[in-house]
């Protein structure tokens, strides 16, 4: 297998990530990455460390981010790639989306509760730490807690739809995330459309055939292709996805140090080189 060189979505401890920009930078370098994406969840916070970092590595930062969308019954992750980030409308646009995110945990959390489980939202901020609070960040609590032996598991107990955690997010549709992306300069990109198993609540897009012309229609730029534990057919199908609309074939690790079992590290996946020259290309500002 050839050896990877690009890993275009990783997360760090600013969002659902355990890793500080540094820690993660340290980690993407002994792995022998050379150009990667930062794409915490709702935050840019992390990326002017992580930049720094990076360059002392000698490896490639692209500014990333992920937005959670929806579309019918689907929950839709955008990334964007080549953020600008002075954009003053964008990053209010993100402030919202982090407050939403807060008040979602503060429910899920009196659910918790409600049920007998003994955890706090004190507890969860600490352990987030950053400014961007998820249902990941809940799951360690649980996980310290005793509740749940890892992430995936507290997911699946607590946290997925249809168990007694969970809390729907007001999330915004995925062809406004996209819209959002290229007011702000940046290239969206599909995230996992397809089941992971080893990631905790990614499932196939039902609606994805439907899901892909009409966000083309309003600027998509590329589709995760090579992402976490697909295997080969997930990918070939993807490919000839990818290939049909014109989308740029992109990919990564999805990296938190979650600790679940079988969990891909930065640089196990991701695109070929040039996925990145073509990014370049589509993006018409430096970044």
């Amino acid at each position: 297998m050839d050896h990877i060189e690009v890993d275009l979505h990783l997360h760090t401890n600013h969002s659902d990530g355990a890793l500080s920009p540094s820690e993660l930078m340290e980690l993407c370098f002994e792995r022998g990455l050379q150009t990667i994406a930062v794409t915490d969840h709702d935050t840019t916070s992390a990326l002017q460390e992580a930049r720094e970092c990076a360059s002392k590595f000698g490896i490639r930062l692209i500014n990333g981010i992920e937005l959670g969308t929806n579309y019918l019954k689907d929950e839709v992750h955008i990334l964007g790639y080549g953020i600008d980030l002075q954009d003053v409308g964008f990053q209010d646009r993100l402030s919202v989306f982090r407050r939403g995110r807060l008040l979602r945990g503060k429910k899920i959390i009196e659910k918790l509760v409600s049920i007998g489980l003994n955890i706090s939202w004190e507890m969860v901020r600490n352990i987030a730490k950053g400014d961007s609070v998820g249902r990941p960040h809940i799951a360690m609590a649980l996980v310290k807690s005793g509740y749940s032996t890892n992430i995936k598991d507290a997911f699946e107990k607590y946290l997925n739809v249809d168990s007694p955690g969970f809390v729907p997010r007001e999330m915004i549709t995925a062809t406004e995330a996209v819209e959002i992306l290229r007011d702000n300069g940046s290239l969206p990109v599909l995230a996992h459309p397809l089941l992971s198993t080893s990631k905790s609540g990614r499932k196939s897009i039902q609606n994805l055939i439907e899901l892909i012309p009409k966000l083309c229609a309003v600027g998509l730029g590329g589709i995760e292709v090579y992402y976490g534990d697909y295997n080969s057919r997930q990918v070939s199908h993807l490919t000839e996805i990818a290939e049909q609309y014109s989308l740029i074939k992109c990919g990564g690790s999805d990296y938190h140090n979650s600790e679940n079992r079988n969990d891909p590290h930065p640089g196990d996946v991701g695109p070929p080189p040039e996925s990145v020259d073509q990014i370049d290309l589509a993006i018409s500002r430096e970044f």
